[in-house]
């Protein structure tokens, strides 16, 4: 995974205390194998903000091993 891709939590954080609904973040793009399995994984703080209802979760396929991953706040 390049880290230069991922979105920090910090950022993360700041962005659903400030989104109003409907409002998107692209928090990682490119290809997430086995994100659970990944010590720098962004999803962690993503999924829980997801199981809280906080936010939807939508994929984009921009090529092949190339995806956008967005939160969308709910």
């Amino acid at each position: 995974m390049n880290l230069l891709n991922m979105l920090s939590g910090k950022k993360f954080a700041d962005w659903i205390n400030k989104a109003r609904k409907g409002d998107k973040m692209t928090y990682y793009r490119g290809f997430l194998f086995a994100p659970n399995m990944q010590k720098y994984s962004p999803t962690q703080s993503i999924y829980e903000a997801y199981e809280h209802n906080l936010i939807t979760l939508v994929q984009k396929k921009h090529g092949d091993f190339d995806y956008e991953y967005i939160a969308v706040r709910t």
